[in-house]
């Protein structure tokens, strides 16, 4: 067997190679790592299992001692290293190689003296390495562990090291044509305007695992169900796009499961699903999906791969299982449930880093009281609801009003909420420009949801077709800068909402989070919408800010759109003259003791 180190260096050189760009993510050498940065160790026997994927075979696994003294294993997983390579504006992704190889990865958790050691079973017979050992030096500055639910205020996240993370961004859930290349322009225009936040799903058209194909005539060619092979370019895309975004600063949300899979009324891909029985599958119906225990064993399966492979990413937000699960063809509600705990459990079973979990619906309990989807929530093992709303005509239609209403019926389920899918109208690309033309509706999206207590911005759908080509990024800018290093969970945030009247007589909505030390204020024109535009400046108007604490306070007026900021100091219990401003405007305000100190060289 090759020396270990030998083997970790090897590895470093094989990532470089495959990935077939200077700035792409290498493997941290053996020797030594820091706390939280991704190590990867390549095991030096081949995989001699027609599919290692099932583990009934070969199965090699990594285990580790912490400086702590805990031990820890850790999956490997079988994969293949792919070049990428743009032709004709299409991504062409090429082997490296058509062996797999095994390869463990993990993020130490703890700075010190790490050991680890390999651990497989092949023919039966159980085998160990020789232990080596890894120095783990501290975090890197941006390095600060993985997501949690805040322990101070849940309705809030904030990371290991107890830095509050606060989501602003959109919907990446697939590529076009130019695959990972799209991504390299997506996430560096998000991430320029201080976007930290991104959603992908697994789909059969991107990062999906499993899939059928077909001849020319439809005939079926193959169904990989359960045998990732010939999907690994999917899996490679998928680290390439993760790792991109870590570089970037950019949390991911993964969403496992698409409903169209498994539906037979929306976005319908069930006749060429590899769980079908007619491709293969155990499935008569999808529904049966929830309750059939090889069905049930299959998802297992792809989830233990899914945290083997990316489980180590500090950057992962959460697990999603689904994504609109009220889409998919339906079991009982109680069958509904038990699946999502069974599978929860497992995903908890299997990660050794206790990401977060959640699912989502399309509309739900959260616009419609009556409907039983709202018990997901109540499932033990879900973190986190999520709200996916896309408005139309009427009251509906203002997202200041629907956020609100919506959220605060979540707030029975006592978790933290996420407004993780919304736009001004689902059908399209077209039909959402020809109604939102200056893209106020997703302006307003974005900043409606913290302001209603959500715990990130609202999430914009169409970020491919919308959003880059009528370059929209400049709308993230503005609401990154309003609560950059403003520490959520410790605020005590208090949410106040009241109307004020110019003095032309027009309302305006007030929307405040009123912490201990901070104050966030967000300032709407009520007259405006994005399907009733009022855009005449609003000139005169003033504000009081209700409940702050004596003092001296300190920040800035802020226009939402240009990011372009008018500082002021003022009095608790003070009126502030609120800048002529056309449409909605942005206030910040800090202890003024405070803010000296944090502005100081």
């Amino acid at each position: 067997m090759a020396p270990f180190y030998a083997i970790a260096w090897l590895l470093l050189t094989l990532l470089l190679a495959a990935c077939g760009d200077d700035d792409s993510p290498a493997a941290v050498p053996a020797a030594s790592a820091t706390q939280w940065q991704r190590v990867e160790l390549l095991f030096d026997q081949p995989v001699n299992d027609p599919n290692p994927f099932d583990r009934d075979g070969q199965n090699v696994q990594l285990e580790l001692r912490t400086p702590g003294g805990a031990t820890r294993v850790v999956d490997a997983f079988a994969t293949r290293d792919y070049q990428r390579s743009l032709v004709g504006g299409f991504e062409k992704r090429t082997p490296v190689t058509q062996e797999m190889q095994w390869r463990a990865r993990f993020a130490p958790t703890e700075t010190g003296i790490w050991q680890w050691r390999w651990r497989w079973q092949d023919g039966g017979s159980e085998h160990l390495g020789e232990w080596s050992r890894l120095e783990v030096g501290a975090a890197l500055p941006q390095d600060h562990g993985f997501l949690r639910i805040s322990p101070r205020d849940p309705r809030y996240l904030e990371l290991d090291d107890g830095s509050a993370y606060f989501p602003i961004g959109e919907n990446m859930s697939w590529y076009n044509g130019e695959g990972t290349y799209a991504y390299d322009r997506w996430i560096a225009r998000l991430a320029e305007q201080g976007g930290n936040y991104i959603r992908l799903w697994m789909p059969s058209w991107a990062f999906g695992l499993e899939w059928t194909t077909r001849d020319g005539s439809g005939a079926l060619t193959s169904a990989n169900l359960g045998n990732y092979d010939a999907r690994l370019d999917r899996a490679w895309q998928l680290d390439y796009v993760i790792e991109l975004a870590r570089r970037h600063g950019i949390y991911v949300m993964l969403a496992i499961h698409y409903h169209g899979a498994f539906s037979l009324t929306s976005n319908v891909e069930w006749a060429d699903n590899p769980y079908n029985a007619a491709n293969g599958g155990p499935l008569v119906q999808p529904r049966e999906l929830f309750t059939d225990p090889e069905a049930k064993e299959l998802v297992q399966r792809r989830l233990r791969y899914i945290v083997a492979r990316w489980g180590y990413a500090t950057n992962i937000l959460a697990w999603e299982l689904w994504n609109e699960v009220d889409l998919a063809d339906q079991p009982a509600l109680s069958e509904l449930k038990a699946w999502h705990s069974e599978m929860a459990q497992e995903l908890d079973r299997l990660d050794p880093y206790d990401h977060l979990i959640t699912t989502s619906a399309s509309q739900g309990d959260a616009l419609n009281p009556g409907s039983p989807f709202g018990e997901i929530w109540a499932v033990e093992e879900i973190d986190f609801s999520q709200v996916h709303f896309y408005a139309f005509g009427g009251a509906a239609s203002d997202f200041t009003q629907v956020f609100p209403r919506t959220i605060n019926r979540l707030r029975r389920y006592d978790k933290a909420i996420l407004i993780a899918e919304a736009g001004v109208d689902f059908r399209g690309p077209a039909e959402t420009i020809e109604s939102d033309p200056e893209g106020d509706g997703f302006h307003d999206l974005l900043w409606a949801a913290p302001f209603a207590g959500a715990f990130g911005s609202g999430m914009t759908w169409w970020w491919d077709n919308v959003i880059d080509p009528l370059d929209l990024y400049f709308h993230f800018g503005p609401l990154a800068e309003l609560v950059e290093g403003v520490d959520f969970p410790g605020e005590n945030l208090v949410l106040q909402n009241k109307v004020l009247t110019a003095p032309d007589r027009r309302a305006l909505k007030v929307f405040v989070l009123r912490g201990e030390t901070t104050v966030l204020a967000w300032i709407k024109n009520a007259g405006h919408l994005w399907h009733s535009p009022d855009a005449e400046p609003v000139a005169g108007a003033s504000l009081v800010i209700d409940g702050l604490a004596g003092g001296e306070w300190q920040g800035f007026w802020l226009d939402t759109r240009s990011g372009e900021r008018v500082e002021l100091i003022t009095q608790a219990g003070a009126s502030l003259a609120i800048p002529t401003f056309a449409k909605d405007i942005a206030l910040r305000l800090n202890v003024a003791a405070l803010a000296r100190v944090r502005s100081a060289p």
